[in-house]
């Protein structure tokens, strides 16, 4: 069986990890707007650019660097629908021209947490009576490749709702910005002490949503291999049915749904050990006399 993902959930990938062409390319068909439209409104906006230019962008065979560009980009990530940044930041450092020319630091480092490498990931997920979800605790531990790193950019996808980002251990929540169109919420989680390469860091953060979401489910998507992922399900009211699943980087299925079950506390978990990259989540239904609503989506 082979499963397409939607551009939107492809689109909250492509934002953490890039590269820059296909996040733009991905973000300009979630927006459904043509290259000539979008330069029309750059140009309405007073940041002209030209068809080519744009389609050169999305293509990869060339990319913004000139001033008058880089401003063009800004407003391009607005028109898009996208957080502050979510594609500058992709950039990097600008291209060298010449042999002399210096490599200058990217006005968008600090958004940069490339320098880290996941190696385990615990979630627990609150579910309300309704089946909804009300709450996620995250644990992370990281290995640094590369020396001082100090943050972990977190890329969210919460549709329509606003959960509210708390860091528990070991961090504090730094910049947040949030994608009106697709609900996708990027922030930065700083640590209490930069890493130096080699060493890790373990942190904890919750996301609380202000309403129960209306989909029964939890999934991370991983872009690479991680070690140790164990997913943790308490219910309020026992669901009619639970399961996990999980799905190779192309959606191909790795195996059949299987059956999760709930323990008399209410818990239901899945594990996977040196996993990825991939879908690997939990889903359920929730029993036909569950009370409560559903009233937004993750």
């Amino acid at each position: 069986m082979l499963t397409i993902y939607p551009p939107r959930e492809e689109l909250a990938d492509l934002l953490v990890t890039g590269p820059f062409a296909d996040a733009l390319r991905v973000a300009i068909q979630v927006r459904g707007l043509s290259l000539e439209r979008l330069q029309h409104r750059l140009k309405v906006r007073g940041a002209p650019i030209s068809v080519t230019a744009l389609s050169y962008w999305q293509s990869g065979r060339r990319r913004p660097e000139r001033p008058e560009s880089l401003m063009a980009l800004t407003h391009l990530e607005d028109v898009l629908g996208l957080p502050e940044s979510a594609l500058s930041r992709l950039l990097g450092p600008p291209r060298p021209r010449g042999r002399s020319r210096r490599r200058e630091p990217s006005a968008w480092a600090a958004w940069d947490s490339s320098g880290l490498v996941l190696t385990a990931q615990h979630d627990r997920v609150d579910v309300a009576p309704c089946g909804g979800v009300r709450g996620v605790r995250s644990r992370q531990v990281m290995r640094a490749n590369s020396a001082a790193v100090d943050r972990w950019i977190l890329c969210q996808e919460t549709g329509s709702a606003q959960p509210a980002l708390t860091a528990v251990r070991s961090c504090r929540v730094g910049r947040v910005a949030r994608e009106r169109t697709n609900g996708v919420l990027v922030a930065e989680l700083l640590f209490d002490e930069p890493i130096s390469a080699g060493e890790s860091v373990a942190i904890e953060y919750e996301l609380i949503y202000p309403h129960p979401t209306a989909e029964h489910t939890h999934f991370r998507r991983f872009a690479e291999r991680v070690h140790d992922y164990v997913l943790e399900i308490k219910f309020q009211a026992e669901p009619d049915a639970c399961e996990e699943f999980a799905s190779g980087p192309a959606g191909t299925e790795m195996f059949g749904a299987r059956p999760a079950p709930v323990d008399d506390g209410g818990y239901a978990h899945a594990a996977a050990l040196d996993f990825g990259p991939g879908v690997y989540g939990m889903r359920w239904t929730a029993a036909a006399n569950a009370t409560g609503s559903s009233t937004q989506g993750k």
